[in-house]
């Protein structure tokens, strides 16, 4: 796979390309398969943790989660290069760019947070739902207040896509491109909307993937499923942001410079 980048020329490509990436990332996984799964146990562990610290916790872990996406970014950088992979590549969030990811982190928690308060204010009720859960209540009554919850979940769902696709390759523009924040949430934007079909693919194999992995006891699953998707996403970024030495990009694809 080539490795350069321009992240002003977000190309479209194929739907198909969604299940390509998938296979990519596994592959690219197979290369050091103990050393990414080992990664990722650590360092998901750390930022559970933080979430652990009373009253500020939860917004520690969403401002760290791009600095543990970055790591993996540099580390299949790495592997895709050829390179050997250490533990320092895991570490490139918080060795480089580490103040422009907190600030996507930042949007990813402000967001989350603006977007709650819209549910709530619609009626949904999260602790409700749960303890119906729980106590498994009569049908009927579960029906009722799903019914009832319904209109604020649809209305999260519809809130929370805009803020996933500004994020989603965010931290790899910071990290590869040195893009400011705004600039790489507003590309990562555009990118995702203009390859809706083929994220919609890969969106849907990365969720086979995780439904199998969580039928692995312990969660032990996840330590494959996780960096694998984390390879989906570099190749997906790779495919839609790298030049290609065969290709000569029109003009009009062009987009903000970063």
């Amino acid at each position: 796979m080539n490795t350069q980048s321009n992240q002003d020329i977000p190309r479209k490509v194929a739907a198909r390309q969604g299940w390509q990436w998938v296979l990519e990332g596994f592959r690219l996984y197979r290369r050091n398969p103990l050393l990414l799964s080992a990664a990722f146990g650590l360092l998901f562990g750390v930022v559970m943790a933080l979430g652990l610290i009373p009253v500020i916790g939860g917004s520690l872990s969403e401002l760290a989660s791009p600095l543990m996406v970055a790591g993996f970014m540099a580390a299949y950088r790495a592997l895709d290069e050829g390179r050997e992979l250490e533990l320092p590549h895991f570490l490139a969030g918080l060795q480089g760019p580490a103040i422009p990811l907190m600030a996507v982190g930042a949007v990813q928690l402000l967001g989350t947070l603006l977007i709650g308060q819209v549910m709530l204010a619609m009626g949904f009720d999260p602790q409700a739902v749960m303890a119906a859960a729980q106590t498994q209540k009569d049908p009927a009554d579960m029906q009722a207040i799903l019914n009832q919850a319904m209109p604020a979940l649809l209305a999260g769902l519809v809130l929370f896509t805009p803020l996933i696709m500004a994020t989603w390759f965010a931290p790899a523009l910071v990290l590869f491109g040195g893009a400011r924040p705004a600039t790489a949430l507003g590309v990562s934007l555009r990118a995702v909307a203009r390859n809706w079909a083929a994220m919609l693919v890969n969106g849907l194999a990365l969720g086979m993937v995780l439904f199998v992995a969580a039928l692995v006891p312990l969660m032990l699953g996840l330590l494959v499923a996780m960096p694998v998707l984390f390879g989906s996403l570099y190749a997906s970024y790779q495919a839609i942001f790298a030049v290609w030495a065969d290709d000569a990009a029109p003009a009009g694809d062009k987009v903000v410079s970063l």
